[in-house]
């Protein structure tokens, strides 16, 4: 069997207000729910994946990056450290360059796009920063979902009894599209993509996560949030509008 090459993503170390050291698992979260996902929808352009275990072995193999020049290569590591356990790989494309401009997608790679991320409330996919990458055949690829659910700050509403009276509506009209890659009226033109991901199967995604990632662990009312909002936005239109 060939040997494949994986890009690993991990919790994350961070620091708050306070300077104060915290693992931040909100980013895995969000992009394991999101691959899961869009495979349940049998989406295109969307690179394989697979968990991949960090384990004492993993460390001691990245041990030499723990003193880098690097700051890059130091926070890698550090990220490494609270992140023993299951976290996402996403297959390595070679020979991948940068996407081109908009003006060279295809209708239908547009369409799928602009589906994917309106569901996903996907923040992350801007002109300067589109995160999508053309291999050597010319093949598009969709990567990066770590802001997808609008991570930063949607995990902390659904924990606010004050905010999640109607978890139906509260992100239904959330602006995902301030700095986008394509503009209102490629949005509000796009054909529908009836392709759905019933709730049980969103609800089960959803509680896998949270055994690997021990997010909500014990608040199954906030899965249950979290998964009517997916649920809602996948049918309407009003998503490419937000």
């Amino acid at each position: 069997m060939m040997e494949k090459d994986y890009i690993l993503k991990t919790r994350i170390k961070t620091f708050d207000s306070n300077d104060k050291a915290f693992t931040s698992s909100k980013e895995l979260f969000a992009e394991i729910f999101s691959y899961l996902y869009l495979n349940a929808l049998n989406a295109s352009y969307i690179p394989k994946f697979c968990l991949l275990e960090v384990n004492d072995e993993t460390l001691s193999l990245a041990q030499k990056f723990a003193n880098s020049q690097d700051e890059r290569e130091k926070q890698a590591y550090e990220n490494l450290k609270v992140s023993k356990g299951l976290n996402l790989g996403v297959e390595f494309i070679p020979n991948a360059s940068k996407s081109l401009p908009p003006r060279n997608f295809t209708q239908e790679f547009k369409r799928l796009t602009i589906h994917y991320d309106a569901r996903l409330m996907n923040t992350d996919r801007s002109t300067e920063n589109p995160n999508i990458l053309k291999d050597s055949n010319e093949k598009y690829w969709l990567i990066d979902f770590g802001l997808a659910l609008d991570s930063l700050y949607l995990f902390d509403d659904l924990k606010s009894k004050t905010k999640m009276f109607n978890p139906n509506e509260i992100y239904f009209d959330k602006c995902c599209f301030k700095d986008y890659l394509f503009n209102e009226i490629e949005r509000k033109n796009i054909k529908h993509l009836c392709s759905k991901v019933d709730k049980v199967a969103l609800n089960n995604i959803i509680q896998n996560i949270c055994k690997i990632t021990h997010l909500f662990e014990s608040q199954s009312q906030e899965q249950e949030y979290l998964a009517q909002i997916i649920a809602k936005r996948e049918q309407s239109k009003r998503i490419f509008n937000a």
